[in-house]
């Protein structure tokens, strides 16, 4: 029998002088939100837990395909992440609910999807923050984290990578960002204070944010791959050990929700023949880390090298052809090596701040959570790179560990499918909030505070469910790295976009002890040049100069009018029998009845959890 899904249905603190009348004003609000005493395998936490999200960028969940190396890799020098599962319980099918890094960090902290907080586009490649396409999350539109947590009494602190809206600051008469460390990358503490002072997150519930954001081609701003100076992940780990260090010689009552957002391992989308040959990064991987040929099963490898993109939608064959294109292309070996390499780096600077939480006062009453905001594919699928139109376990599956010593005395694993947008209804009842009556609290102020589309995974975290959690989740991305105002490669030649259809939803669900997937591929009309007129005009230039005369030339381009959209393309799997998505069974007549039956679990899931702003209309959705 298959499952049945099931119908889901401001300001920061005053600081210094305010912080303790806000704390005792809390006092009595935590009797109604707050339980004093719980109940667990475990003692009992006193009052509400502080919360430590910790964040990284582009780490995947082990793939099926890892070899013994880097098994042995991961046991012996990822010692937070091991410290974390030894006494924490682990998530082994937790999926992002978009890609890439903003669509993905504006889900987690809003706890919906991009239709709603509006978050769609990655800038990099084609695109920058002036782009048409790209919109960041307004303050006043979906509630955050932040503000959840603040209006239930919360101090709330966020350091380092953020990426879910423009928070920099800049240099009037331009867009080039204000810098807080030197030409080292050592921190300028009066950039710091400029920061602390400018508080630019305030308006998203969080203080404590010193920019930039570390996104971009500059060395100074890679998680630790600079060839001269320190990379930025040394300054955020510094950062939080400074602050959780600094609150444990205050004397709140208030418990803290903070958050430490690393970057690594995202300095592999920096990996390439470019970027070796300039100079500026320092791309060393330590002998410690395994050889590629001890990193990955060779026959498992060698399969999803092989991949037959062929029988898959059309975009990934697209993507995986035009990727040299509009990225670096990507050498072998050394850097699978460096990929391993990054995870050590930022494991090394996360174990930093956890010894200071564990050699602080509030380690027992701590709720930390690990997780990472996407995966990347690394090679796999015939050789496809980082996280874009596609939904497979590499690039959508993400590791997720929720550890406390006394809540998991010993530690345990769940194999239910879970998502990103399940984590802040899980944290809320963690912390004991009630959601709905927050939600009331954070309206004021916000044109779209919705119920959050997530579940609430408590029972579940704490080892309660009387029964398996096999509701779907669902999964989307209108990412689209290739098309945008700067569609120029390296070297000033402009290439094609990926084609269409490349926007994907997708439904992953746990059905009779077999976890299926089956995604969507549709060309979104949300995204052509004019959303409110039924045409899509893009310009292909034809790189051939034509009689140019001193100074000027002039180009041949191509226009092309669509006025109806690419067919639906479709995939789907059997994760538990197909566990590296190489055999596309939709359209086989043998699992016609399955394929319907997921086909229905997706229209459900989008009409469930894709919502649209209630502030208005978007054009096209």
């Amino acid at each position: 029998m298959m499952a049945k899904s099931n119908n889901l249905s401001r300001r920061q603190f005053l600081k210094t002088t305010g912080a303790v009348a806000m704390a005792s004003s809390v006092a009595g609000f935590s009797d109604v939100l707050a339980v004093r005493d719980w109940s667990h395998p475990g003692r009992g936490l006193r009052g509400r837990p502080n919360i430590l999200l910790m964040l990284v960028d582009e780490m995947r969940y082990p793939p099926v395909f890892e070899g013994l190396g880097a098994q042995q890799f991961r046991q012996t020098y990822l010692k937070t992440q091991n410290a974390l599962r030894a006494s924490g319980v682990e998530f082994h099918r937790h999926y992002a609910a978009a890609t890439a890094c903003a669509p993905s960090r504006a889900s987690i902290f809003t706890g919906h999807y991009p239709s709603l907080h509006g978050v769609t586009q990655t800038t990099g490649a084609a695109k920058e923050e002036n782009d048409p396409d790209v919109f960041w999350l307004d303050p006043a539109s979906v509630p955050t984290m932040g503000d959840y947590f603040q209006a239930g009494g919360y101090r709330t602190f966020y350091k380092g990578k953020w990426h879910v809206s423009n928070a920099d600051l800049q240099i009037p008469g331009t867009h080039d960002q204000l810098l807080s460390y030197d030409d080292q990358g050592n921190p300028d503490p009066g950039k710091q204070q400029l920061y602390l002072e400018a508080d630019r997150l305030a308006d998203y519930g969080f203080e404590g944010w010193i920019g930039p954001e570390p996104h971009g081609k500059a060395p100074l701003n890679t998680g630790s791959s600079p060839a001269q100076g320190q990379g930025r992940d040394v300054g955020f780990a510094t950062q939080v050990v400074n602050l959780i260090q600094q609150l444990g010689t205050e004397r709140h009552s208030a418990p803290w929700l903070t958050v430490a957002s690393l970057v690594n391992p995202h300095d592999i989308a920096l990996w390439g023949y470019v970027a070796r040959h300039t100079g500026l990064f320092n791309f060393t991987v330590e002998d410690i880390v395994p050889a590629f040929t001890e990193l990955f099963d060779p026959v498992m490898f060698a399969q999803t090298l092989a991949d037959d993109l062929t029988t898959k939608p059309s975009c990934q064959q697209s993507y995986q052809e035009s990727y040299n294109e509009w990225m670096q292309g990507v050498p072998p070996h050394d850097y699978f090596r460096f990929y391993y390499q990054l995870h050590k780096n930022v494991d090394d600077e996360l174990y930093k701040l956890y010894q200071a939480l564990q050699q602080s006062p509030f380690y027992d009453n701590t709720i930390v959570i690990f997780t990472s905001d996407h995966g990347d594919l690394l090679g796999a699928h015939r050789y496809m790179h980082q996280k874009w139109y596609q939904a497979y376990d590499e690039a959508v599956r993400v590791p997720l560990i929720i550890s406390n010593p006394h809540l998991f005395p010993e530690p345990r694993s769940i194999d239910s499918v879970t998502s990103h947008v399940d984590l802040l209804p899980t944290l809320l009842s963690l912390a004991r909030l009630k959601q709905a009556r927050l939600r009331r609290k954070v309206a004021k102020g916000h044109s779209d505070p919705v119920p959050l589309v997530g579940r609430n995974l408590r029972r579940l975290v704490l080892g309660r469910n009387r029964r398996p959690v096999a509701d779907p989740v669902y999964f989307m991305t209108d990412d689209d790295m290739s098309r945008g105002l700067d569609q120029e490669n390296f070297i000033g030649i402009a290439y094609g976009s990926v084609i269409q259809p490349s926007h994907v939803e997708t439904v992953i669900v746990e059905i009779d002890g077999e976890v299926w997937k089956y995604s969507r591929y549709f060309d979104n009309k949300q995204f052509w040049s004019d959303p409110s007129q039924p045409k899509d005009v893009v310009t292909q230039v034809e790189n051939k100069l034509i009689d140019p005369p001193a100074g000027t030339y002039d180009v041949n381009a191509t226009q092309s009018f669509k006025y109806e959209p690419e067919p639906d393309e479709y995939e789907m799997y059997n994760v538990t029998q197909d566990p590296m998505e190489l055999d596309n069974l939709y359209g086989n007549l043998v699992y016609a009845a399955m394929q319907t039956h997921l086909a229905t679990l997706l229209d459900q899931q989008r009409a469930q959890k894709r919502l649209t702003p209630i502030s208005g209309v978007v054009p096209g959705q």
